[in-house]
Formats: C-alpha cells, sequence, structure tokens
C-alpha cells in the first residue's frame, strides 16, 4: 500500500511541476466549460457535472473500441474507479462479473442495472453446470459451460459513451433494479450535414499464455518403481497402469521399452503391438489448443439531414476458439432515428437485433466434459496429445488412454480428450431485440417540456448438450429454452428555467414495467438407445421435462427537482415509489444530494474548476417472483398422474425490501490550464433487512424459510487522477489513474445463525458469509503453529491440522487500480494499460488434485521422488517445547496430504499485476488520402499481454466462473490467453 501512496503521490509531483513549468511555453486550448462537461445521469436525462452532487465517471468510446473488445463490459475493468469487472479470457464469449462499491446483498443480486439508450437491460446469464448425470455447478466449481450474459449484446462500435452511477444517490430514480448502481451506455446517433460511413476490418490470435506448471520426469501410474509386465500371444510385454489416472509411475527411460495404450487397435497398423521408449510425449498438453481466430467487422452509416438524423450498423464477429471444434458467432443490427418533427415535438428512436451462436463452448470446472480436469488434475503426465487425435475405432467406439485393461478399451474414469470436444458437445442460440422510442413535446418554449417514452427488451436463449454412447459417463441429451420479455412505459412532465441568478431543472414522473419469462428443459434418462440421435424420446426411460416461469409488475411514481445559485451552488432532491408485485406494500427511495463549485469564489490563475459534492440516499430491492405465498411444484407423474408437492422453503407474506442507506462525500478539480485533474470521493453503504433463506428444523416440513434479517456494510475511497504530463504541437503524454479500496463486513447475520453457506467445494471447504467479518470467507482447515508462528509437524512427517475448520480468509481483494498511458506523437498513438488488484484468498481444486496425483512440477522439486524431503517446521516434543523436523518423508507421502489434510495448502492469494492492453494506432496523413476518404487509421492491439506477482500458476481472474455471488473456489479453470490483432478503419 505505502509503494502504490508513493506511486500516486509521484504522479502527482511530477505532473504539477512539468504543468507549471510548461505553462508560460503552451496554453490548453479546452475550456473550463469543456472540461467541466454534460453527463448523463439517471433516466437518460443530461446534466452539467458542476450541478451534480454524486460520483459519475464517464468513459469515450473510442476508449473501448480501440482495442477491438468484444464485450462492452469487459472493456471497463481498470478504467473506472470504484468497478471490479471479471471475465475469463479463454471462456470463448463469457460473461462478466460486475460489482461497484462491494457486496451488498447476502444472497441476491450485486450486479449493478446495465441501461442502453434508456433500456433496463435484463442482464441475466444461464451458466450451468453439467446438465446431465448431477456432475455439479460452476456454483461450487464442479464443472459447467459459460454461455455468457445479455451485456454481450452490446455492440462496443455503437457506443458513444458510458457513464458509471456508482452511488445510490445517482441511481435513486431508477428505483429497486439500481441498488448496486447503474452503468448507462449511450449509442452513436447520426450527426454531421452528410452522409458518413464508417468501417472497422480486424483479426486477433488468442494463444494460451498461464496454466499450471506439469511434471515432465514420471509417467502414468501409482506410486512404483518399474512398469508392470503382460504375457500377451506367448511373448512378455511392459504395460503402464492404464485404469490409473495419476502421474506416479516410474521415471522416464529411454532404454525401457513398453507398449501404450493406442497399441491394441488392429486398424492402426503402424502402432499395432508396437513398443515406444518409457519417455516424455512430444506433443504435451500445449498442443492441444489451437491458436484461436477472431473476425472482427463492423459497417455503419449515418447522416443528419436539416431536422432528422439517422444511423444504421452492422456488426459481425466471428471466433474460432482455442478449443479444438469450438466456435462462436454474433450478428448484431441496430438503427437509430431523431427527428424534430415540428417545432415543438422531437422524436428519437433506435432499435437493436442480436444473434449470437455458440457451438462447443468449453467446460470449465470439475466434471465429465471439463479438458482442464483432465489435463491439470487427473490423467498420465505420459499421454502423446498426436496419438489421443485419433480419438475414434472405425465401429464408432472410444479410443482413450484410460482403458480399463489392456484388452479392455472401455474408458474407465475419463474420455480421450478429443472424444469429449468431438461427441460430447453443446450447442447454443440467444437472439435478442430491444429498442426505445421517445417523443419530447415542448408545451411552452424550452422550459415546460413531457417526455414520453417506450422501452423493450425480448430475448429467446436455448442451449443443447449431449453424451455420446461409449463415454465413461452415461449417455444423455438434454435441451433447454427460456424466452424472456420486459416492456417499460414511462411519462415525464419537465420543468426547467433560470430566474436570474437561479435556476431550476425539475419533472415527474411515472413508470410502468412488466416482464415474463419462461424456461422449458428436457433430458433422456437411463442412456440412449440409438447412437448419434439426440433426441429426448431416444432414452432408455421416460425422460424428465421440467417447466417454470415467472412474471413481474411494477408501478412507479417519481420526482425530481435541482436548484442551482449563480452556478455555484446546487442542491438536488429526488423520490420514488415503487409498487411491486414481488413485496406486499409500496415503498420509497429518497435521495438528497448537493454540489459547492468553490473555484467560482476562489480567483486562482492555476485552480480551473472545483467542487465539493455530498449525497445520501435511502434505496432498496425488491424479491424475486413467487417468495410471499408458498406455492406446489409440479414433480414426475405417479401411476401416470400429475404430481404436486410443496416446495422446500417456507415463503414470508410478510416479506420486506431489502434497504441501502448510502451517503458519499467527494471533490473533483481541474488545475494548471486544466491539464491535472483529481476526483476522490469516500462513501458509506449499509443493506439492511437482507432477504435470505436460512435453514430452519427438518421437522417444520421445510428445509429453509424466507426471511428478512441481516445487515451488511461497505465503507471505501475511490480515487481518479488525470494529468497532461506533456503536451507540445507534435507531442503529447496523458496518464490517467484510478484506485479503489473497499472495507466490506456483515455486521449482523441472524439470532439464529452467525453464518450462512454460500457454496461447497470438495470435502470440508466452503465460502460463508460470516457476522462480524468479510463477506465470502473460505473455510477449511488449517496448519497448526506454535506461539513463534512455525508451522507444527507430527510424527509422520506432515503438518498438523487444526482440530476443526477455521476461516481462511476472504475472496474480496483489498483494493483495486489501473493505470493507463496514452502518449501521441503526430500520427501515431500509443496506449497501455495496467491493471492491479492486491489482496482477497481463493481455494485451488486443482492445485489440491494435481498434487495428489502427482501431474504438478511441484511433486518433483529438488527430486523428492528418489530422495524425500524435509518440511520446514517445528515438532512438539513430551514436555511442550519444540524442535526444529528433521523426518524425511517420501513424496507421495507429502502430496497425498494435500488431499483432505490442510486445506489451507491449496489457498493462494489472489493479488496480480496485468498489462492489461496496448494499442498503438497510425492514422494516414490527410495529404495521402482523396477527397472520398476522410480518415484512415490502422491499430495494433494486445489484451492480456503479462500478467506478474501470482501467488500461484493460476491467474484469479479465472479462479472463479459464475458471475455470481458464489466466488473464490478454482475448480477446473481454464489456461488464461492473450490476445494480439490488428484492426483497419476506414471514414467516407
Amino acid at each position: 500500500m505505502n509503494k502504490l501512496t508513493n506511486s500516486i503521490l509521484a504522479v502527482v509531483l511530477s505532473s504539477s511541476f512539468v504543468i507549471i513549468s510548461a505553462q508560460k511555453k503552451n496554453q490548453d486550448t479546452a475550456t473550463t466549460k469543456e472540461i467541466e462537461g454534460v453527463v448523463v445521469t439517471a433516466l437518460g436525462i443530461k446534466r452539467d457535472q458542476k450541478a451534480i452532487g454524486y460520483a459519475a465517471q464517464e468513459i469515450k468510446g473510442d476508449l473501448i473500441t480501440t482495442s477491438r473488445q468484444t464485450s462492452a463490459v469487459g472493456a471497463l475493468s481498470g478504467n473506472v474507479a470504484g468497478v471490479q469487472v471479471t471475465t475469463s479470457s479463454a471462456s470463448m464469449g463469457g460473461s462478466a462479473r460486475i460489482v461497484l462499491r462491494g457486496i451488498g446483498s447476502i444472497n441476491g443480486e450485486n450486479r449493478p442495472l446495465i441501461v442502453v439508450d434508456g433500456i433496463p437491460f435484463n442482464n441475466a446469464n444461464f451458466n450451468t453446470g453439467s446438465t446431465l448425470n448431477n456432475s455439479g455447478t460452476t456454483a461450487r466449481g464442479a464443472g459447467g459451460v459459460d454461455y455468457g450474459d445479455a451485456s454481450s449484446d452490446i455492440n462496443p462500435d455503437d457506443i458513444e459513451s458510458v457513464v458509471v452511477l456508482k452511488g445510490g444517490p445517482a441511481a435513486a430514480l431508477y428505483g429497486a433494479r439500481a441498488i448496486n448502481g447503474a452503468i448507462v451506455y449511450t449509442t452513436k446517433k447520426g450527426k454531421g450535414g452528410k452522409t458518413q460511413v464508417v468501417l472497422n476490418s480486424g483479426i486477433s490470435f488468442e494463444s494460451i499464455y498461464k496454466m499450471p506448471r506439469l511434471q515432465k520426469e514420471y509417467g502414468q501410474g501409482s506410486e512404483q518403481s518399474a512398469l508392470p509386465t503382460q504375457v500377451i500371444n506367448g511373448k512378455t510385454y511392459n504395460i503402464a497402469e492404464y485404469t490409473v489416472d495419476e502421474s506416479w509411475g516410474p521415471k522416464y527411460n529411454p532404454n525401457i521399452k513398453y507398449l501404450p495404450w493406442y497399441a491394441f487397435d488392429p486398424e492402426f497398423k503402424d502402432d499395432y503391438m508396437k513398443e515406444v521408449p518409457w519417455i516424455a510425449p512430444r506433443h504435451d498438453v500445449d498442443s492441444f489448443f489451437k491458436t484461436g481466430v477472431t473476425y472482427n467487422n463492423n459497417i455503419s452509416i449515418s447522416r443528419a439531414f436539416e431536422k432528422t438524423g439517422i444511423r444504421f450498423s452492422y456488426g459481425n464477429i466471428k471466433t474460432e476458439g482455442i478449443f479444438p471444434n469450438s466456435s462462436l458467432k454474433k450478428n448484431s443490427m441496430n438503427i437509430n432515428i431523431t427527428s424534430q418533427l415540428s417545432d415543438r415535438l422531437k422524436l428519437d428512436a433506435g432499435i437493436t437485433y442480436n444473434l449470437t451462436e455458440g457451438f462447443n463452448r468449453p467446460e470449465q470446472g470439475y466434471g465429465n466434459n471439463s479438458v482442464a480436469q483432465k489435463f491439470f488434475q487427473f490423467g498420465p503426465r505420459s499421454l502423446d496429445f498426436a496419438k489421443a487425435r485419433d480419438y475414434k475405432l472405425e465401429n464408432g467406439k472410444q479410443r482413450t488412454w484410460n482403458r480399463i485393461a489392456w484388452d479392455n478399451a472401455n474408458p474407465k474414469y475419463s474420455d480421450n480428450p478429443y472424444w469429449t470436444v468431438f461427441e460430447n458437445y453443446t450447442t447454443d442460440k440467444r437472439q435478442r431485440v430491444y429498442g426505445n422510442a421517445t417523443l419530447t413535446y415542448n408545451l411552452i418554449g424550452k422550459s415546460l417540456y413531457a417526455v414520453g417514452n417506450m422501452y423493450g427488451d425480448i430475448y429467446s436463449f436455448s442451449n443443447d448438450g449431449r453424451v455420446a454412447i461409449g463415454s465413461q459417463a452415461q449417455s444423455g441429451y438434454f435441451i433447454t429454452k427460456r424466452n424472456f420479455s420486459e416492456y417499460n412505459y414511462e411519462l415525464r412532465l419537465h420543468f426547467d428555467h433560470r430566474f436570474g441568478d437561479f435556476s431550476i431543472n425539475s419533472f415527474v414522473g411515472t413508470n410502468m414495467r412488466q416482464s415474463k419469462s419462461d424456461m422449458l428443459y428436457g433430458k433422456t434418462n437411463g442412456g440412449l438407445v440409438i447412437p448419434n440421435f439426440y433426441n429426448l424420446k431416444n432414452g432408455y426411460g421416460v425422460s424428465t421435462v421440467l417447466q417454470s416461469f415467472a412474471d413481474r409488475r411494477v408501478y412507479s411514481l417519481y420526482e425530481s427537482v435541482s436548484l442551482g445559485y449563480k452556478d455555484t451552488f446546487f442542491i438536488d432532491a429526488t423520490n420514488r415509489t415503487d409498487w411491486s408485485s414481488t413485496i406486499p406494500q409500496s415503498y420509497n427511495y429518497p435521495s438528497i444530494s448537493g454540489s459547492f463549485v468553490f473555484s467560482n469564489l476562489i480567483k486562482a490563475n492555476w485552480l480551473n474548476f472545483a467542487k465539493l459534492r455530498g449525497g445520501w440516499a435511502n434505496i432498496a430491492s425488491d424479491a424475486d417472483p413467487y417468495q410471499l405465498v408458498n406455492v406446489y411444484d409440479v414433480g414426475l407423474p405417479f401411476l401416470n398422474l400429475p404430481r404436486f408437492s410443496n416446495t422446500n422453503a417456507s415463503k414470508n407474506p410478510n416479506l420486506l425490501n431489502e434497504r441501502k442507506i448510502t451517503s458519499e462525500i467527494g471533490l473533483q478539480a481541474n488545475m494548471f490550464s486544466n491539464r491535472f485533474g483529481i476526483d476522490v470521493t469516500y462513501y458509506n453503504s449499509k443493506v439492511k433487512d437482507q432477504i435470505i433463506e436460512l435453514p430452519v428444523d427438518g421437522g417444520t416440513g421445510r428445509d429453509t424459510k424466507v426471511i428478512n434479517v441481516g445487515e451488511m456494510s461497505n465503507k471505501g475511497v475511490e480515487l481518479t487522477l488525470n494529468g497532461k504530463i506533456l503536451k507540445s504541437k507534435d507531442f503529447s503524454w496523458d496518464v490517467n489513474l484510478n484506485f479503489s479500496k473497499n472495507n466490506n463486513k456483515l455486521v449482523t447475520l441472524s439470532p439464529d445463525a452467525k453464518n450462512l453457506l454460500l457454496a461447497n467445494a470438495p470435502f470440508r471447504v466452503g465460502v460463508y458469509a460470516v457476522e462480524g467479518m468479510r463477506y465470502g470467507q473460505i473455510y477449511g482447515t488449517d496448519y497448526t503453529y506454535d506461539d513463534k508462528g512455525n508451522k507444527v509437524i507430527g510424527a509422520n512427517g506432515y503438518y498438523v491440522p487444526t482440530s476443526t475448520p477455521v476461516y481462511l480468509g476472504s475472496y474480496l481483494p483489498d483494493y483495486n487500480a489501473g493505470l493507463r498511458n496514452t502518449i501521441r506523437y503526430k500520427n501515431f498513438t500509443l496506449s497501455a494499460l495496467i491493471d492491479r488488484q492486491k489482496g482477497g484468498k481463493y481455494f485451488s481444486t486443482t492445485h489440491m488434485f494435481g498434487t495428489y496425483s502427482g501431474m504438478l512440477e511441484k511433486t518433483t522439486a529438488n527430486n523428492m521422488r528418489e530422495v524425500g524431503l524435509v518440511l520446514p517446521g517445528v515438532v512438539k516434543q513430551t514436555d511442550g517445547s519444540y524442535i526444529q523436523n528433521t523426518k524425511n518423508i517420501d513424496a507421495y507421502t507429502y502430496a497425498i496430504s494435500h488431499y483432505n489434510v490442510v486445506d489451507a495448502a491449496n489457498v493462494f492469494d489472489s493479488s496480480y499485476w496485468k498489462l492489461r492492453e496496448v494499442t498503438l494506432t497510425y492514422t494516414l496523413p490527410k495529404g495521402l488520402l482523396n477527397n472520398a476518404i476522410q480518415d484512415i487509421s490502422i491499430t495494433a492491439f494486445a489484451r492480456n499481454l503479462f500478467t506478474w506477482g501470482l501467488a500461484w500458476d493460476i491467474d484469479p481472474e479465472t479462479a472463479s466462473y459464475a458471475s455470481g455471488n458464489v466466488q473464490g473456489l478454482e475448480g477446473g479453470s481454464l489456461p488464461s490467453t492473450r490476445t494480439y490483432g490488428l484492426n483497419i478503419q476506414f471514414k467516407f
């Protein structure tokens, strides 16, 4: 922390020195008014930056598109203070976890509301566990597919700007859904006096960058010093332990010959009964992965006529993933129209259509189809992946290294990874249409006007998956179809006017929101009858069919008034009242905020703009549908009759909203001819009356009850520094620093419970919400320590675990920071973003099982398999004293002790430094262009170039899969990737 603070001070001091010395040579042309700017606030209403009393950070669309990010949300990482965005680089269009100012809800949503041109987005995702065979869910790191979330339906090339409304006063007018803040996107519109065509065409390449380091000295087998033998056709051969999914076999020796797993199939004549040397494979894990390729093309056509502006865009993204036989396609079309229909009436309208089609997105975590589980947790280090590519016999049966026996080719524990990606694949498809129509009518001049809005968001999502006959798991097929629609109807009456030194901006409005969703799911049972025919009727048993739906309606009234005096003093007050179908009574959301532009009262040439701001809000969120009264679940038929049963949770007809009381105070200033800027905010929030399902006594006939209980606290600071370090005619250097630190605490939980299980990892390990501690505590056994902090070792030579599990740390980080440098020289622009996370913990199943199975490099360190090792620590004597440990233990004993002994051995710090992105843009001189071409620019870009400061080999960003509250459990992460690419932009 001290180093970071010193770095911040160095930036400030160096910026100030250079800026002051440069003032006489070169004055910045930007005016104070331009620096203050106009920002889009809640409900899409534009306000002067100086007038708002809360933090609202804006970034321009160019910052998102320069690095050709395909995710409009992922691009925020490191660019906005107080925003934590987590994505998995290798998940191919996966979801993004977004948190503003910490975790507020124990069980509820912690994601901010996403708004696009006024349209509230349903940002649901349908990340699944292995839907067949009960393999688990991504929530516990036990296997699943990340199908992405709805925010990926936003085309970055359509974005004009993004405003992040972080606190309660900023987002209170959005009501319940914005209890966690809001991210407001504004799309590009037609402008300019003539037709403009913008064409972007790019290509990028993605390759494996970081994965667990694996040992290359020992092959497949259990703990043994020699290969087993087998008499085949009268001849004795060395063979491997094909049934064993571990790598504790003999040390490699080129003088030893054996029959590999692929030597028993007569149709492969070159390999049949052919002995090979017992050596490390030529083609290791990295040869399984491809270089992924993404083609990203977008064209937009815009034109502003005398009274009408129109813009049309079409985007196409095609990705061939790093996994064999995987791909993703996205198509997006958007049209925006603005038209002054008469002197009084204006129309703003837009509609967007998105189609996303995924094929064989990679499964993550600990599951049957997770290749990460096969490569880094259990498997043979002697596997040559070139041989594994011939994964199927002519009769359709599988060829796998994990044979039940040398003469039985059926898989024991694990499928051939190529069988997994070519036979056991998934498909998914999401279609989405969202749009808005706004009419603005001036009643009296420009002071009194009415605004009517209609917003719509409709999408369908379907996915299916298959397990082929001949797989290690039981064959089967599943299919899911989901539909969602939401409409918002809004009417506002505005009054904006100036009375001499006074100004007023006010409105009253009403909103009606209606949403509907439904889901239909089916899967086969008992295995498939006919190979390669994937249909719900092709099962031996009766197929399972599940159906659900959820409807919600919310009516709202809201009011807002902002008063200003001499453009120096401003005060805002808002209130919103919601009547939600999921809560039995209405609720108000009041807020008040103000700003004081004290630079108007200070005569200082060096100070261009400065204001103090502060705000308070009391906001809330409603519940999920059907939490008020007990309902029946529809079960499987009994005697051919439908079967209904009570739900496991006892509902609550007196349920209240979760309430969030939040306050903030901040300072914003620009100085030295607007060459240096600072924005700092301190915030404090408490979320009370949490909506939680708590366990109850089974004698009640229920497992849980829905109640209001608990309080969560978040306090923190956000800092943004901007500096123009150097500026001349041909050269400039800009620096932007974002820093945020959040202190989270679960103040109280319940009189009946002091902790709540959020998710289980293997064995004892779990993630809990614990009263009096930070949210997301990892719970497991720790090392035992003596009074001096030395680890205690038992008589067996291994560490002594605590007698009961303890809390090993929270997955929440201590702070996050991002530093962007942008250097411009003539027609070149170089930009680089460094991202920093400090603190947080995660439990690694990969480390636990990879060590246990002898796959990881650490199991061969210092020749431990030959000479053993002595663990550093102390041994307790009978008189209570301690002496240094001298007991030598074998490597196998050491390794298997990571499995269900000391859980802390598999818990790691989540800190990292990342070179998040680098871009280099060259803009062709105007003299080289003809009249038809306005501009040509070429950009080379790279993302996730380097990561350093890791506690272990896994990138903490890939250590968790779900975008919800359950984090800190790594079950089988995909390798981290880096991306390089080139884009060319034409403007006509």
